[in-house]
């Protein structure tokens, strides 16, 4: 029994000059020995080649539009939304959390909300209704616990999130269609766990001696976001999934850049050890770039079951968004139990 590598180049055509036309060369009646996968028939019926345009193809071989091929990397304009919604929300929690706690859970809600509309957006799930609803209210009532629970705890949140799961079984249930009720209900809890990750900055916020140890973690997260988003605008290729537009080698060198600007803000600001720092950095790091490419793969999941998909520049945004929800926890555990005494 033998084993043939499979071919990795499907739904994907190399630069290069276009093949001669076959009527006109010496090997004009010998057939194509291995025919291209994209139009297997054609190519044996007629010997043609697909032309080489350098770029990935969706086209099958009708001609029409195969959802199944990768898709082709979006245009430069599209990418940079991304940019800019990580630099503004970086930016949000570290000069907010220096304002009044009122002022400053006001804008986490408007960033739970967006993350709720966004994400349900990019991966469209049976009674959406239900998330929408279930996470919306969490947020606004994790966020008001952040602010006036006291002592300074997680336990509320907790509290909150258990609650939220009961509702969204109640949700399920109230459904005229039960269809996809597993993927809807796990779904929300995504939902709900991202607006509590939200949450816990506010929480971490009124620690006396956690906030330097926050700055630094959010511009770990932030760093390597940016990174890993910058990479991909020179360096698409090779994508980290072939259905996913995002390249491999933003994903190490963006987390090798949040670690390393953890480790600089441990040394600027007062607070942190450095070596610390950057341990609880490589870990963020990691958590956001993984969580921000995680919308691209329910982008593509979306898109090869035939639903569609959302506009690039929404999944692009709610990449960022999702990424700074669900790395709170981990920023709130490793600030308040490791990186300060």
């Amino acid at each position: 029994m033998s084993y043939s590598r499979p071919d990795e180049t499907w739904g994907y055509e190399p630069a290069g000059e276009p093949a001669a036309d076959p009527a006109w060369s010496d090997a004009a009646g010998a057939p194509d020995p291995q025919p291209s996968r994209a139009e297997p028939r054609r190519a044996a019926r007629t010997g043609s080649r697909p032309r080489n345009t350098g770029s990935y193809r969706t086209t099958g071989e009708d001609g029409g539009e195969d959802h199944t091929l990768p898709p082709p990397g979006p245009p430069l304009l599209l990418r940079l939304p991304a940019l800019a919604v990580t630099v503004v929300i970086s930016a949000g929690l570290v000069l907010g959390a220096q304002m009044e706690r009122p002022v400053y859970a006001a804008g986490i809600v408007v960033l739970q909300l967006a993350t709720v509309g966004l994400v349900t957006w990019v991966r469209k799930v049976d009674g959406a209704w239900v998330a929408l609803a279930v996470a919306s209210g969490l947020a606004v009532a994790a966020s008001a616990a952040a602010v006036m629970w006291t002592p300074v705890s997680l336990v509320p949140i907790t509290v909150l999130l258990a609650l939220a799961f009961g509702a969204a079984v109640a949700g399920q249930l109230v459904r005229r269609e039960h269809s996809g009720v597993t993927e809807s209900l796990g779904f929300t809890m995504l939902l709900c766990v991202a607006v509590c990750g939200y949450a816990c900055y506010i929480a971490l916020s009124r620690l006396g001696s956690a906030p330097p140890a926050m700055y630094s973690a959010v511009v770990a997260a932030g760093t390597a976001i940016l990174a890993a988003r910058a990479v991909d605008l020179v360096m698409p290729d090779p994508r980290i999934n072939r259905q996913v537009t995002r390249g491999a080698f933003g994903i190490v060198i963006g987390t090798m850049c949040g670690t390393a600007s953890a480790a600089y803000a441990g040394l600027v600001i007062e607070g942190p050890d450095p070596s610390d720092a950057a341990i609880g950095g490589l870990l963020i790091a990691l958590t956001a770039v993984l969580t921000d490419l995680a919308c691209g793969y329910m982008s593509a999941a979306r898109r090869i079951d035939g639903a569609g998909t959302a506009p690039t520049a929404v999944v692009n945004i709610a990449g960022p968004l999702l990424a700074f929800a669900l790395t709170g926890p981990v920023v709130y555990l490793l600030s308040a139990y490791y990186m300060i005494d």
